[in-house]
C-alpha cells in the first residue's frame, strides 16, 4: 500500500511537524535517522508516496549521494538556504521553502506562507494544512527559484544583520 506511505529523512524539529501532517491525513510516516540503512527500509517500501528530506544543510548532499534508486523520483526537499544547483542529479523533486519556524518546546511559528513546488506540492501543502501551516503551491520553476532566491536572501541579511547588532530574527524584523 505504498500510495499511503511517507518515508520522512530526518525527524528533527521541521521534520516532525511534516510526520504530524502526514499522520493527520492519514498516512503511515517511515522515520529515517543517522543510524538507518536507508537501502533495508527502501527494501520493504519500493514506491512510498514521498520521500522528505528534512536534514541539516550539512548533511544534504550525502543523503541525496545514498538515497535508493527506487526513492529518487519521489523526493521532496527542504532547507533554508536550498538552490536548484544542490538537487543536480535528482529528477523533478518536490521543493518548499519553509517560512515557519520550530523550535524544541514551542509550536511551529508561521512567518509568511511556505511556497510549494513539484510533482506532490498539493500533498504537501495539504499535510502543513492539517497542522495549521499556510503555504502555497507555485506553478512555475520559475517561480520556486524566486522563491528560493528570496529565502537566501533573507538568509544572509538575518545573519549579517545578526552579526551586526545581535538579537532573534523577530526583533531584527521589528526594529
Amino acid at each position: 500500500m505504498a500510495e499511503k506511505e511517507i518515508v520522512l529523512i530526518g525527524v528533527g524539529e521541521i521534520g516532525g511537524v511534516f510526520a504530524r501532517g502526514f499522520l493527520r491525513l492519514g498516512y503511515s510516516v517511515h522515520p529515517i535517522t543517522r543510524k538507518t540503512d536507508m537501502n533495508e527500509i527502501a527494501a520493504r517500501i519500493k514506491h512510498p508516496q514521498l520521500v522528505v528530506v528534512a536534514v541539516g544543510e550539512n548533511d544534504l548532499q550525502a543523503v541525496l549521494n545514498g538515497i535508493p534508486e527506487t526513492w529518487k523520483s519521489k523526493l521532496c526537499l527542504l532547507q533554508n538556504e536550498l538552490l536548484p544547483n544542490d538537487w543536480r542529479g535528482v529528477p523533478d523533486p518536490t521543493v518548499i521553502s519553509i517560512w515557519f519556524e520550530k523550535k524544541p518546546g514551542m509550536d511551529a511559528k508561521v512567518i509568511i506562507p511556505s511556497p510549494v513546488h513539484g510533482p506532490q506540492a498539493q500533498l504537501v501543502a495539504q499535510a502543513l494544512d492539517a497542522v495549521s501551516i499556510s503555504s502555497r503551491v507555485l506553478t512555475s520553476n520559475n517561480e520556486l527559484l524566486n522563491e528560493l532566491v528570496v529565502k537566501n536572501l533573507y538568509i544572509l541579511t538575518t545573519n549579517i544583520a545578526g552579526l551586526r547588532s545581535g538579537g532573534t530574527v523577530g526583533e531584527l524584523w521589528r526594529e
